[in-house]
């Protein structure tokens, strides 16, 4: 993808004046394979391309970007680790024992519902911050599957999308609904609700032909899987929270043993800039998807005018020992309370940082997440030691 045609896509001009500024002679080129398991118009595609320029405009390496057709979500983890593809975007709730101390953090994705505006860019921080300086635990689950961690993902926050209106949490009682993750899952439980688990690609019909009543989903995939036309409703930030269970950019180990300091570095950088390309264009998309349903007649209320705020506030304070014994007995995760607080102390930093910065500017928050995170990395040890 051309500098132009990432600007059409969203990218700052300013980044890509940026990358652009930063291109000179390199030494013999390397090509990595990047598979991200999604179609090619979707946020996860948009940030491999944006590291793709970057590596070509700062170092030998170049990113051949497969969107679809090398590996799929569910093969990627795999993928990575047996070096069929060199970098990729790995779901790790796919992966639930392999990765339960990384889904541990993620499943407390419902303590951004609220106490912040851009819900997507507090949590993917909080979790990158938390798997690359807080939690070895956490780098050793990667290791172990042959890979390095090097960004998180996340999207916007989840809301009801629904053939039908729903006016209160009461309304939700002996309905089906659409869950992709655990947490979300025990949500619809816990309002009386039957959770439902298909992929995203059946969301449609299933709306369509009544066997699910809503879809918990970021609003961007509403448009994305083309929704509008068997959506009536929308409750906006209920459930809240993102899905966050996502390793926007791992690298096989062994390839990454076999770059030098240089090359390594860079990857490091490009892994800030994966980071912030795909929360920030995650709420761009959801802003413009706002307005598309709004624009097709749904309607859509919040969660604060519905109740849904407070009714979650207090299905949490039982949800967090719910997923304390979760990840205790079920995954054998050690000091799951101590790791929980952890978590928890980093959500609430990253809700105050995140007001710093405009949640469209994809440069301020790279940067913001490069002098938070990825400046205090041992860049020479990462993923080495």
């Amino acid at each position: 993808m051309t500098l132009a045609k990432m600007h059409r896509r969203g990218m700052p001009a300013a980044l890509a004046v940026l990358l652009a500024a930063s291109a000179g002679a390199h030494g013999a080129e390397r090509t990595l394979t990047v598979a991200s398991g999604f179609p090619d118009s979707a946020v996860p595609p948009y940030g491999h391309h944006a590291v793709a320029e970057f590596l070509e405009a700062n170092s030998d390496l170049r990113a051949d970007v497969q969107s679809l057709g090398l590996l799929t979500l569910a093969e990627m983890s795999p993928g990575i680790r047996d070096g069929i593809a060199d970098m990729g975007y790995v779901l790790t709730p796919y992966f639930a024992a392999e990765y339960s101390e990384t889904n541990m953090a993620a499943d407390m994705t419902l303590l951004v519902q609220k106490g912040v505006d851009a819900p997507g860019l507090a949590m993917v921080a909080a979790m990158t911050e938390y798997v690359m300086l807080d939690c070895p635990d956490c780098q050793d689950e990667y290791l172990a599957q042959n890979q390095v961690f090097l960004g998180g993902g996340a999207s916007t926050e989840y809301s009801l999308v629904c053939n039908r209106a729903i006016e209160s949490p009461a309304d939700l009682k002996g309905l089906s609904l659409r869950s992709g993750a655990s947490v979300f899952g025990r949500w619809a439980e816990h309002f009386g609700a039957v959770k439902v688990a298909i992929p995203g690609s059946e969301m449609y019909e299933a709306l369509a032909q009544n066997v699910v009543q809503c879809t918990m989903v970021g609003l961007p995939d509403a448009i994305n899987f083309q929704l509008t036309d068997v959506t009536r409703h929308v409750v906006k930030n209920a459930p809240g929270g993102v899905f966050a269970g996502a390793a926007s950019l791992n690298v096989n180990l062994d390839l990454w043993r076999e770059l030098d300091d240089a090359q390594r570095s860079v990857l490091i950088d490009a892994g800030a800039l994966m980071t912030a390309a795909t929360a920030v264009e995650y709420y761009r998309q959801g802003v413009k998807a706002e307005k598309t349903l709004t624009d097709a007649g749904v309607s859509i209320v919040t969660a604060d005018e519905t109740g849904f705020t407070e009714a979650t506030q207090a299905f949490l304070a039982e949800d967090m020992k719910t997923i304390e014994a979760q990840f205790s007995d079920l995954y054998g995760v050690e000091n799951v309370a101590g790791k929980m607080e952890t978590v928890r102390g980093l959500i609430e930093k990253w809700k105050a940082k995140v007001a710093e910065v405009d949640p469209s500017d994809l440069e301020g928050f790279r940067d913001l997440l490069k002098a938070e995170i990825y400046d205090k990395l041992d860049r020479a040890a990462y993923g080495i030691n």
